[in-house]
């Protein structure tokens, strides 16, 4: 209970969550929105996915200059920034919807044939183009700012209680997922322009809270209260302040978070599971909403498929903050894998809409835990500086994996069917997890009291 104290009232964490609440939702309404819009004005789901793979490659290009940019400039701006630029995107693709859209018609042809929403009126055809534009410019934003609110965190929550807000976080994320792809659906069914419309609102909400966050660590020595700063942390902004204001972004700065990466034995492990499970996972959730969706009825139950993914989450976050301390990480991080990998191959197999959401529901329950036990280690390892560029490395390999893994998996889809695609993206996901369980030095790691330790041990690189 001192810990949530602590946390709420000794710290501006609940403005800053309240602010990247709203851009995660507003995010979700139009993740889910986009690709399904794609479907039925084009009726092809390598259209959707396309689209989806040029958002993720633009996005990711970028984040390497977002990056910079986020440890270079003042990250409550940079916020605000992101708020008021998803205000005025959001408006403008409900004003494309509304314009080019029309009232929907069911004369459209699906994938494989079967029906889907088409959008009547002479400039229908313009719809999927403006679209495109409008969501190609949403991730030129996100690449540059979206990593912002996550480099921000370690600023506003001080070390110790990480792992307590990072659990609240994903518990947090699966309440959104939960109530995102049900409710981009049911807005949908009320207008097509209402999720966008619905988006703008929360931006709107996310400015006005990431205005209120007054206490956080910046490049200066004294903090808003008038207190003194860490002196390392002071010795080391007074470093990069002296270079930060006059020199242009780098391309060598904006590589050095993917560097260290990959050239460390043990990140590169790491990330590389990583890239597989994020690439895999998600294409098999967006094909699963995609082929549910296909029959043009359906764009409620399309999002139910995330939103049992997402239960799973919550009930793993609900238990994270208490095993993180408890149980050694290394066995986390190893059971999150295993599970990642036997839930979704399960979800391949089993024919049935509840199999495989049940399936999923199972496989993400380890996910809160793991992802505390690597975020606090990552926390560690990283300098405040840093963080910026060590995102943007993450994301630029994460995001390139999955960008990758849609565009393929969408081309499976219409090619060999959605069946054998997911059986594929499965097996990527039980490669990952055998990749990942044979690295010692990852399988070993203890509870944080004695992270150290184990860092020294095995010579694992800091930044």
């Amino acid at each position: 209970m001192a810990s949530d104290t602590e946390l709420w009232r000794g710290t501006d964490y609940g403005w800053w969550l309240a602010a990247d609440t709203s851009g995660a939702v507003g995010a979700s309404l139009i993740a889910f929105a986009v690709p399904l819009m794609m479907l039925a004005t084009t009726g092809s789901s390598a259209a959707a996915t396309t689209t989806e793979s040029i958002c993720v490659v633009v996005q990711t290009v970028l984040g390497l200059a977002g990056g910079v940019i986020q440890d270079r400039y003042d990250r409550r701006t940079l916020m605000l920034i992101w708020g008021a630029s998803g205000v005025v995107l959001s408006a403008v693709a409900a004003a494309a919807v509304m314009l080019f859209g029309n009232a929907p018609k069911t004369s459209g042809h699906g994938v494989n044939g079967a029906n889907a929403p088409a959008f009547g009126g002479p400039y229908a055809h313009v719809l999927p183009i403006a679209l495109l534009c409008i969501v190609v410019l949403f991730s030129v934003r996100d690449g540059l700012l979206e990593n912002t609110s996550n480099a921000m965190l370690r600023g506003v929550v001080p070390d110790e209680q990480l792992p307590h807000a990072m659990a609240l976080n994903d518990a947090r994320d699966s309440t959104v997922t939960l109530a995102g792809g049900p409710l981009g659906g049911l807005l949908m069914t009320v207008g097509h322009a209402v999720p966008f419309l619905t988006s703008a609102v929360l931006s709107v909400l996310g400015v006005v809270s990431a205005w209120r966050i007054r206490r956080y660590w910046k490049r200066a020595t004294v903090d808003d209260s008038g207190h003194s700063g860490n002196a390392d942390d002071a010795a080391d902004d007074a470093i990069d302040v002296s270079g930060a204001i006059t020199a242009a972004p780098r391309w060598r700065d904006a590589l050095d978070g993917m560097i260290w990466l990959l050239r460390d034995r043990f990140q590169r492990h790491l990330i590389i599971a990583a890239t597989m499970v994020t690439g895999a996972s998600n294409a098999f959730l967006l094909l699963t909403a995609l082929d549910i969706s296909q029959g043009g009825s359906q764009l409620i139950s399309a999002g139910f498929i995330n939103a049992a993914s997402a239960v799973g989450m919550l009930l793993g976050a609900l238990m994270a903050s208490q095993l993180v301390n408890r149980v050694p990480g290394g066995v986390l991080v190893g059971v999150m894998f295993a599970l990642l990998a036997a839930g979704f191959t399960g979800a391949a197999l089993v024919p049935s809409m509840v199999g495989k959401a049940i399936f999923v529901a199972c496989s993400v329950l380890a996910l809160p835990a793991g992802n505390a036990v690597l975020g606090g280690l990552s926390n560690i390892l990283v300098g405040k500086d840093k963080l910026g560029r060590v995102g943007a490395g993450s994301m630029v390999l994460q995001y390139g994996a999955y960008g990758v893994a849609v565009a393929l998996a969408g081309w499976g889809m219409q090619t060999i069917g959605y069946g054998p695609t997911c059986l594929i993206l499965a097996t990527v996901l039980v490669a990952a997890a055998a990749y990942a369980l044979t690295m010692r030095s990852l399988i070993t790691l203890p509870t944080p009291d004695r992270w150290a330790e184990h860092i020294q041990r095995w010579g694992i690189a800091q930044f």
